[in-house]
């Protein structure tokens, strides 16, 4: 009850005294800005306490007698406990809460210290104003500025074209003769080639009006049309004026005694130009000799292992500029898969398994090293 007839005094007081406990003092604030919240306070009171203003003015006695029709004693003897109760319970709580008004609560000095709560605005002028949001403002350019910016990037898209358009142009004129001239290089050194005949590439010529005629039964002329052979009489007799009778006849016994089969007939096709054993064991070498030095770090077909992929690559040369950048690192075993059906990506590999629970269960092991994009691929 007290309390309440405190409350209604600071309304139209700037000071109203507790008898033996203190005065409450209202002075006026103006209007605040938080700059952090961004909020618009209006003018209030705020209060504060001075426990030295113990001298009685009848002022909160005479009000509670008014109000409550009792004599100024029994308004006393009220004030007088509401006072007791509040010592009470800062000496038991160290605190007393002055409903909608502050606190009271004693410091590290044993001085009693009061904390305003602000709950209600008690200035009569500012009644009814709330706190105001004051957001901030946007400043945006005029609609006619947008309209001629925008107008200008248009402007400036439509003279890039023609600039576009022009390197394009000189891209393809560029790509069209080197083209060309590395056609011509490579017919002129296949003319170079005493094994190459260059009538020989034309894709027709394996065709003829009566049908198709296989290209393996067209045998290359190595001589021209009024060479003749040395017969097999002109061939010894020549080797006999060469030799020394002796060892002629040396020769001549060990070859009826030696000679093995077939010999002649070897030497025959060798003599008038068909000895193909050479050019086919030329054409097979550089198969054999590639698949020799084919690299080991590259995967070509599918092996049944699994493999902890780190990155795909669209072309071969990224994909091995990866692998050496993780090998700098460190890492010996790094694989370069090439494209599965389906897929266009030269995938790194850091490592690999006989199988797919083994590649799982080291996937966790290898993402802490090299990041959670790590994945397994069963090739």
């Amino acid at each position: 009850m007290v309390e309440k007839h405190i409350k209604s005094l600071l309304y139209d007081h700037d000071c109203v005294i507790i008898p033996e406990f203190g005065g409450l003092i209202a002075r006026y604030v103006p209007a605040r800005i938080n700059p952090v919240k961004h909020t618009l306070s209006p003018p209030s009171k705020k209060i504060a306490f001075n426990e030295k203003l113990v001298l009685n003015d009848g002022l909160l006695i005479s009000t509670i007698a008014h109000h409550s029709n009792v004599t100024k004693d029994e308004a006393q003897q009220r004030v007088a406990e509401f006072v007791h109760k509040a010592k009470s319970n800062l000496h038991l709580e160290k605190r007393f809460e002055l409903m909608d008004i502050g606190i009271f609560r004693y410091n590290a000095e044993r001085r009693l210290v009061f904390e305003h709560t602000e709950a209600d605005n008690m200035l009569e002028e500012s009644f009814g104003l709330p706190e105001l949001s004051a957001r901030p403002v946007k400043v945006e350019e005029p609609a006619v500025l947008r309209t001629l910016i925008k107008e200008r990037q248009q402007e400036l898209v439509e003279e890039r074209q023609p600039l576009r358009r022009r390197i394009k142009r000189v891209y393809n004129m560029a790509a069209g003769l080197a083209l060309a001239g590395l056609s011509v290089s490579a017919f002129y050194f296949l003319s170079l080639q005493a094994d190459y005949n260059l009538s020989s590439l034309n894709p027709m010529s394996v065709f003829s009006s009566t049908g198709y005629s296989a290209p393996a039964t067209v045998e290359p002329s190595r001589y021209t049309s009024d060479y003749v052979p040395f017969t097999e009489d002109e061939r010894l007799a020549y080797y006999a004026k060469l030799l020394p009778e002796e060892v002629q006849a040396a020769t001549t016994q060990a070859d009826d005694e030696f000679e093995p089969a077939g010999a002649s007939i070897a030497s025959d096709e060798f003599a008038y130009g068909f000895g193909n054993e050479e050019v086919i064991a030329e054409s097979v070498a550089p198969v054999e000799a590639a698949e020799e030095t084919a690299p080991a770090h590259i995967i070509y077909t599918k092996d049944g292992r699994s493999y902890i992929i780190s990155g795909g690559y669209a072309r071969l040369e990224n994909a091995e500029q990866g692998r050496e950048e993780l090998m700098k690192e460190g890492h010996e075993q790094i694989f370069i898969l090439l494209p599965q059906p389906g897929s266009r990506l030269f995938r790194v590999a850091l490592a690999d398994f006989s199988t797919a629970e083994e590649a799982q269960e080291a996937l966790n092991t290898y993402r802490k090293n090299f990041g959670e994009t790590l994945w397994v691929l069963n090739n």
